[in-house]
């Protein structure tokens, strides 16, 4: 009897995996079918472009081709991260410092500059058509060589919700026709047929729930359309993170029986978790398995973090430049390190929130927060220590060498890597998402008329969210967070704002010598700015309105300057004096 028990169940077990799979089975054929069809209508749509010269007609041929590719962008982004910046990245050039190659930029964006410009330059626009259908003939070719299973599909939904939060409607991926609005609809319109498609092939009824959702922020945006009076935080808040909440139930045993799910992502979660601070992993950019923090390490850390034996002269500690009490950093124009009295060349940032970002120093030279410490110890304008010579003091400390002990306790002998490990991981844990604009979207309190005005400029007309993008305000770029971003702003010698000259530190351009990144310099998170004056890589300005004023006039091309390769768009942004109160009344609320 129990080896007839046995052997139903095991059937049992053997038909339902059976029908599991054909399901999935369905689910990838419907799908490749569809996206091969999509592609297909989207290159016809395009191919109008190269043999239509009317203007209006060709604004109009654009927005049908955005609409088509907005309803398979989740696919596109999730499979082919190497070929989404071709198809719909910004209209700059791709800077590859590996190999000191410099690309030409391609796809929509550049197609919407050449369409939306003074005179539509055909020749450009076909050759650029040419380009992008290319691209997305490669990828109908290949796209059934993906498998889309069920983890995949649920992650590409929530990607593409955080997308049109954070490079959607903050005109990030429109900065010319200012459609943003309209293409979050679109966006949603594919999401709501996507979804609808993968229940009836898995043979379940759709979530009323998230559909009526979905329907209500469609609604949303077709009744509040205009580019700078949408307001983003209500639709953001009210709209998408409940749909993203509400999705995330609906796969939540997929999500439970696909494994290491959560493993080297610096993000898992729902949009509701991305704006309040959660499922963000600070170790993903650790450099080794072995940097994973703990709570030993991080305390540890915390206190070599303040240790001054650690420099040669006894007298300077991380927490000189970078001081808890100032949102970590040292109110100086540019730091003073007291090593040989020497000045620091530029201004120090805070290390809050420093576990997201790829890249470290203000030229992106360090590719780890290990390194980038290694490199503060060693400068002879800094630490000025060897790491034999740091060893050395830190285990002559008998505290120190009990802490280490415990922090690491399989380590048969401490090394220098230690030391720079423990440091990272006491910086790694500095995201306390604590700011009132974080209360907010967990539900614990209201902003402003005034502060909700200044997130809506922030975000929308004011363009500060296409740099530092939402809600880390930084540059490592959503939903992947897999490169930090640097940017051409010129930044001024001295505070003028006519005839306005560059200051001489070149950034980038020191250690790769293209002309692209000269005066190029990675965005910082904003985040607690009104404790971090003074503010730029030069310590040029010392007040917001100064700063706001900066970027209102187009940067450094806008006060005088000749800079090829600004990225910053040099239009003056027309702020009225209340947009201006109003933006650095929401950047206060960025203070934790």
């Amino acid at each position: 009897m129990k080896k007839l028990i046995a052997f139903i169940c095991g059937l049992v077990l053997i038909v339902a995996c059976s029908k599991n799979n054909q399901q999935q089975e369905k689910f990838d054929q419907t799908a490749y079918t569809l996206l091969e069809g999509n592609i297909d209508s989207l290159i016809g749509i395009i191919h109008n472009l190269e043999v239509t010269k009317d203007k209006n007609e060709l604004k109009k041929i654009f927005s049908a081709s955005r609409k088509s590719y907005k309803k398979i962008e989740p696919f596109i982004e999730y499979y082919y991260q190497g070929l989404t910046r071709r198809i719909n990245g910004p209209a700059l050039p791709e800077v590859k410092t590996d190999d000191n190659m410099v690309n030409d930029p391609s796809g929509f964006q550049v197609i919407e500059e050449v369409i939306y410009a003074d005179t539509v330059d055909l020749t450009e626009l076909i050759k650029q058509t040419k380009i992008l259908t290319t691209d997305l003939l490669f990828v109908k070719k290949t796209i059934k060589d993906l498998p889309i299973q069920d983890h995949h599909f649920y992650e590409l939904v929530q990607h593409q919700i955080i997308r049109i939060t954070a490079l959607g409607i903050t005109g990030f991926d429109s900065p010319v026709a200012f459609q943003s609005i309209e293409e979050a609809k679109f966006s949603l319109e594919g999401m709501n047929d996507w979804y609808r498609i993968y229940c009836q092939t898995k043979r379940k009824s759709p979530n009323k729930q998230v559909i009526n959702q979905i329907n209500e922020a469609i609604l949303f945006t077709q009744r509040n359309n205009n580019f700078n009076s949408f307001n983003r935080l209500v639709f953001i808040k009210n709209h998408l993170m409940p749909i993203s909440s509400n999705f995330e139930k609906e796969f939540q045993s997929t999500i439970n029986n696909t494994p290491n799910f959560k493993e080297n992502k610096v993000f898992y979660g729902t949009l509701s978790d991305l704006m309040q601070g959660k499922s963000l992993n600070p170790d993903a950019f650790s450099p080794y398995s072995e940097s994973k923090s703990t709570p030993e390490k991080i305390a540890l850390g915390k206190t070599l973090f303040s240790e001054v034996s650690l420099s040669k002269n006894n007298n300077i500690s991380c927490a000189s430049c970078h001081n808890p009490d100032k949102a970590f950093t040292d109110g100086k124009v540019t730091s003073v390190t007291n090593i040989h009295n020497n000045r620091a060349k530029r201004n120090s940032p805070t290390v809050l929130y420093s576990a997201f970002q790829k890249s470290f120093f203000y030229d992106l030279r360090s590719q780890d927060l290990e390194n980038q410490i290694a490199s503060v110890m060693e400068n002879p304008n800094e630490f000025d220590l060897t790491p034999k010579e740091i060893k050395k003091k830190v285990l002559s400390n008998q505290t120190l060498a009990a802490f280490f002990a415990k922090a690491y306790p399989q380590k048969k002998e401490i090394t220098p890597f230690e030391i720079r490990n423990s440091i990272a991981s006491y910086v790694r844990s500095l995201m306390p998402f604590n700011s009132k604009i974080d209360h907010y979207f967990k539900g614990q309190i209201s902003l402003t008329d005034e502060e909700v005005n200044g997130f809506n400029l922030f975000a929308g007309k004011a363009k500060c969210a296409t740099c530092h993008f939402i809600p880390l305000y930084n540059g490592t770029i959503p939903p992947w967070y897999n490169n930090t971003e640097s940017e051409v702003i010129g930044v001024p010698k001295n505070n003028t704002w006519r005839n306005a000259v560059v200051d001489e530190d070149v950034g980038r351009y020191n250690l790769n010598q293209l002309e692209q990144l000269k005066y190029s310099f990675k965005t910082p998170t904003v985040r607690n700015i009104v404790k971090t004056s003074p503010y730029m890589h030069n310590g040029v300005y010392t007040k917001l309105e100064e700063v706001v004023k900066f970027y209102e006039m187009g940067g450094g091309n806008g006060i005088g300057m000749n800079l090829e390769f600004q990225t910053l768009p040099f239009d003056n942004l027309q702020l009225t004096a209340k947009d201006k109160q109003d933006l650095i009344g929401f950047l206060k609320t960025l203070t934790d």
